[in-house]
């Protein structure tokens, strides 16, 4: 599926590893539903420091299964492939193009084996897909809906599962300060999606909207929070949503993984959705 837009980078071309880059990330968070069992799953690697970190995660709602696992590689004993998209380290494997994915996971208890296809257009951070980082640039680019179905199994039990993911790419250019920041990722249905991000710590945030025919529109937006709950007021759009958060990921310091439900108005339109959070800082 191709969208003409005009961009910094080639999504197809960057999707694989290049050895070079300070930091490379592939980032995968679904909401996947069997029946009335609704799972959030993450499943994320990353290359750091000369090494690579992998994350795999699972959360069962209502009340239901909870599981992280984490594992630090070098990257001379697992597959990161830099002529196609191909990563397999000991949690997870990541394999195919930007029309159909293939994603494994597993932790102490639970495992995943999902498919991922994608029948919308590439969101480009920024419309641009680069921009300023902590004083140097980061690439991002993210296929926000990817239309997701496959097996999940938790404490022996096995669920046929479909619903969406989110994978969000981004690498980072050598900086001058460390990062710090929130970071939402909102699927609020209809082909419509926002990436969010607040560098000041503060509140004051910019986004890019994604729309259903790929048109991208950047703007301003103020993140406030009352009683645990962010409110997001986004002038241009004439939005005001309303995010309740929760972590999916263990804690770490100074790092926050968590998995949002979204309710409020945009454009005129009411909307609900879900959507994900990362808080570094």
């Amino acid at each position: 599926m191709n969208t003409a837009h005009p961009t910094l980078i080639n999504a197809a071309e960057t999707l694989p590893a290049a050895s070079a880059r300070a930091m490379d990330s592939w980032w995968f968070t679904a909401r996947l539903q069997a029946e009335d069992t609704v799972f959030w799953a993450k499943i994320h690697t990353m290359t750091m420091h000369d090494a690579v970190h992998s994350t795999v995660a699972f959360f069962q709602e209502p009340d239901g299964h909870t599981s992280q696992l984490r594992s630090i590689d070098s990257p001379g004993t697992v597959t990161l492939s830099t002529d196609c998209f191909d990563i397999r380290t000991p949690l997870l494997g990541m394999a195919g193009d930007l029309n159909k994915l293939e994603l494994t996971g597993a932790t102490d208890s639970a495992s995943a084996q999902l498919t991922l296809r994608r029948d919308e257009p590439v969101l480009y951070s920024g419309g641009s897909g680069i921009f300023p980082f902590f004083g140097g640039t980061t690439g991002q680019y993210a296929l926000p809906g990817l239309t997701t179905s496959g097996t999940l199994t938790a404490d022996g039990t096995t669920y046929e599962v479909n619903g969406r993911t989110w994978f969000d790419r981004q690498w980072v250019s050598p900086g001058t300060h460390p990062p710090r920041f929130t970071w939402l990722g909102l699927d609020l249905g209809a082909g419509r999606y926002l990436s969010v991000w607040d560098t000041t710590g503060d509140g004051t945030s910019w986004l890019t909207e994604l729309t259903a025919d790929g048109t991208h529109i950047i703007t301003g937006a103020r993140r406030t929070e009352s009683n645990g709950v962010w409110t997001l007021t986004v002038p241009s759009l004439d939005g005001i949503l309303e995010i309740t958060h929760r972590r999916l990921s263990a804690a770490d310091v100074g790092f926050y993984g968590g998995v949002c439900t979204v309710t409020g108005t945009l454009a005129g339109d009411t909307v609900t959705g879900h959507g994900y959070t990362d808080i570094i800082g």
